[in-house]
C-alpha cells in the first residue's frame, strides 16, 4: 500500500474565529476577506488575524485576486489541499463505492464495484472489496493531499451490542477494523439512509430543511430523521428503523419482526406482480427497474402495481409524520426516488393527515457515499482546534 501522508495533526490551538473561518470556508466555498467578514460579523483585524494564523499552519491558500464592482481587486482565499482529506465508505449489500474528498468537499478520487444482487447484508465479499478499493484510493490520492482526517463507513447497521448509541455494519465482517488506514486515523460506522439524509441536507433536496425525514425504499426500508440540522440517532443507534413498526396490525393477524420491511421490500413488490400478473399480458416485469419502465410507457397493468406501491409507501410517511411531523418528505432508494409514486403518496398523506411537501432525492445512488464524504469533512473540522 502506498503510503499516505504523515498523521494528521489537530491541536492547532486556534481560536474560535479561526476556526469559524476555516469551517466556512469549507461549506461555502472559496472567499474573500470583506466576505467572510460580512457572513461571519467579524472585524476587519479579527479576520486578518484569522487568515494568516491558518495560512501560517497550511490549512488555508490564496488563491488570487478578484475585482469588484468598485475595481478594487480582492484576494480570494480557499482550504488548502495539504490541509487534509477525508474517506467516505459505502458499504452496501450490492455494491461497494470508496471516495476521498478534500475538506471543502472537492472530489478527489472515487472507486466503485458492483456485486450481487441476492446478499440483504454486509457479507465476507463487500467486506473484501471495500478493503481493496480502499487500499486503491489512498494509493491514487497519495500524499498531495494532505493527511487522511477521517473515514466514515455507510452501510446497512444495527445497534451494537457494546454500547447504546453506537452502530455496527449488518453482517459479520467488522470492515471498521480491517481497514488499511494510516495509524490514528479516526472511523466510525453510520447508517446508510441516516448518510443519505445528510447528502440531501448539504446538496440535495432538503438545502433549505432543516427539519425533514429521509425515507428509502428499495431493497430494504429504512429513514433518516434530521431535527434542527442535526441527525437523530436515538438512545441504541436506530431511531429511523421503521421496518421494527408492527406490521400487520388487524384483527387476527399477529404482527411479525420486520415484517414491514418484508411486504414494501422490492422482493415482495415483483412477487406480487407475478403472482397476479394477468394472463395475457406478456412475461412479468424481472425487476423494478422493469416494472417502473412499463408504467412509464403507459402499461397499465404495470402502473396499478406502481400505484398500490405508492398508496403503501403513502401510509408509511403518514405514520412517520405522526411522530415526527417534518416540514418535508425526501423519498429515496432504488424504489422511493421514481417520480411515478409521488402523485399516489401525496393523495395518500392528504387523505390521512396535513399538508406536507413530499418530493424525491435529487442525488439518486450516490447520496449514501456523499453523505459519508459530509459526516466525515464535519468531523475532521470539529476536531481541528
Amino acid at each position: 500500500m502506498s503510503q499516505a501522508a504523515a498523521p494528521a495533526r489537530d491541536d492547532y490551538n486556534l481560536p474560535v474565529s479561526s476556526r469559524a473561518v476555516l469551517s466556512a470556508l469549507a461549506s461555502r466555498g472559496p472567499a474573500t476577506r470583506p466576505q467572510l467578514s460580512e457572513a461571519l460579523s467579524l472585524s476587519k483585524p479579527t479576520m486578518s488575524a484569522a487568515i494568516a494564523e491558518l495560512t501560517g499552519h497550511g490549512l488555508v491558500t490564496d488563491r488570487g485576486s478578484t475585482r469588484g464592482a468598485t475595481g478594487r481587486s480582492a484576494v480570494v482565499y480557499s482550504v488548502a489541499p495539504q490541509a487534509g482529506h477525508v474517506l467516505g465508505i459505502e458499504a452496501g449489500a450490492t455494491r461497494v463505492r470508496v471516495s476521498a474528498s478534500a475538506l471543502d468537499g472537492r472530489l478527489i478520487e472515487t472507486l466503485e464495484e458492483r456485486l450481487s444482487r441476492r446478499p440483504r447484508n454486509v457479507t465476507a465479499a463487500v467486506t473484501t472489496t471495500a478493503v481493496r478499493l480502499t487500499e486503491q484510493v489512498i494509493a491514487e490520492v497519495g500524499d498531495q493531499n494532505g493527511p487522511l482526517r477521517d473515514v466514515v463507513i455507510a452501510g446497512p447497521t444495527v445497534p451494537a451490542a457494546e454500547g447504546a448509541g453506537s452502530l455496527r455494519l449488518d453482517g459479520d465482517d467488522r470492515l471498521d477494523r480491517l481497514l488499511p488506514l494510516p495509524p490514528g486515523v479516526p472511523v466510525v460506522v453510520e447508517n446508510n439512509v441516516n448518510c443519505a439524509a445528510v447528502a440531501e441536507h448539504r446538496v440535495g433536496s432538503a438545502r433549505n430543511h432543516d427539519n425533514f425525514v429521509y425515507l428509502q425504499v428499495g431493497v430494504k426500508i429504512g429513514l433518516g430523521i434530521m431535527v434542527g440540522g442535526r441527525l437523530l440517532h436515538g438512545a441504541h443507534g436506530a431511531a429511523g428503523e421503521v421496518m421494527m413498526m408492527p406490521f400487520p396490525w388487524t384483527p387476527g393477524d399477529l404482527p411479525q419482526r420486520a415484517a414491514l420491511e418484508e411486504y414494501l421490500g422490492s422482493a415482495a413488490l415483483l412477487a406480487r406482480c407475478h403472482d397476479a400478473w394477468p394472463a395475457g399480458h406478456g412475461a412479468p416485469p424481472r425487476d423494478t427497474e422493469a416494472l417502473f419502465a412499463a408504467a412509464m410507457r403507459g402499461n397499465e397493468v404495470a402502473r396499478r402495481f406502481v400505484d398500490q406501491h405508492a398508496r403503501d409507501i403513502g401510509r408509511l410517511v403518514v405514520g412517520v409524520m405522526s411522530v415526527v411531523d417534518p416540514g418535508l418528505v425526501v423519498l429515496g432508494g432504488g424504489v422511493g426516488q421514481n417520480q411515478l409514486l409521488l402523485p399516489e403518496v401525496r393523495q395518500v398523506v392528504r387523505e390521512l393527515a396535513w399538508d406536507t411537501e413530499i418530493t424525491t432525492g435529487a442525488l439518486g445512488e450516490h447520496a449514501t457515499v456523499q453523505g459519508a464524504v459530509h459526516i466525515a469533512i464535519s468531523r475532521a473540522l470539529a476536531r481541528i482546534a
